[in-house]
């Protein structure tokens, strides 16, 4: 697959020098989704057509009200409910027929097409709930920003010094570069790579661990006066480190 660079991102993100570059890119790339999604993209009828069709999960639909921008998304819910409605009307329409079949019945019966109905009806509201433009725009644009990041550790060596310097990635994102790495570098190259990501990864993990673990001595009375030093914010970095979820995202 062909992958557009993104180079400045990139190397904004790991100047950042946050616990993981991928997740100060993907909240960034949320940032630009909510806002494209509440400006002028409301009125192209494109864009409408395929908001109506998929919509946002509950989270981002949640991030989309954080953004009081209450007309753009009036308007597009309005329309996604219509078009939501008229799917879920064929589901309620094969389910109440399943369901007449047994009305007035004394005795308990099993009708395998109520409960298939049943079924689809579920799977439908299931499948809607989980799809959303916005987690597959963020999937898209990470794609692109985890070749940028095999490509500049391959080619440009002051990239290759910031990477070395860096906080590894998260538990979450970690998967992910190694599959680019895997996709992009020949086998020398990926092991190569490998042998310099690990001890990145074992460093940091170790380095916040013992920032965790002061975070928690610090309520210890006896432990008052002394100095946070880098742990003040470490439950935080920590479950980002463990989750992918940033800060932001935390206290969203």
């Amino acid at each position: 697959m062909k992958y557009k660079l993104e180079t400045i991102p990139v190397w904004d993100a790991f100047k950042e020098n946050t616990e993981c570059p991928i997740c100060y890119l993907s909240e960034k790339a949320e940032e630009r989704y909510l806002k494209f999604y509440l400006g002028s993209s409301v009125m192209n009828p494109e864009t409408r057509v395929e908001v109506n069709r998929t919509g946002f999960c509950p989270e981002h639909f949640s991030g989309l009200l954080q953004m009081r921008s209450n007309h753009s998304l009036g308007l597009l819910t309005h329309t996604h409910l219509e078009k939501r409605m008229d799917l879920l009307q064929e589901h309620l329409q094969v389910l109440k027929k399943e369901s007449s079949k047994l009305a007035g019945k004394s005795k308990l019966l099993s009708s395998k097409k109520l409960s298939s109905a049943i079924r689809g009806l579920e799977k439908h509201l299931v499948d809607h709930e989980e799809s959303c433009m916005i987690c597959t725009g963020i999937t898209y644009t990470i794609q692109r920003y985890l070749y940028t990041i095999i490509h500049l550790w391959k080619t440009d060596g002051e990239f290759r010094d910031f990477f070395q310097k860096s906080k590894g990635f998260c538990f979450h994102h970690l998967p992910e570069v190694l599959n680019m790495a895997e996709e992009v570098l020949n086998p020398g190259k990926l092991s190569e790579f490998i042998e310099e990501l690990i001890p990145i990864i074992e460093e940091n993990n170790k380095r916040i661990e013992k920032e965790i673990l002061w975070f928690t001595q610090k309520f210890d009375s006896k432990n008052f006066e002394k100095p946070w030093g880098t742990s003040e914010d470490a439950h935080y970095r920590t479950i980002q480190k463990l989750t992918g979820r940033t800060n932001n995202s935390i206290k969203r």
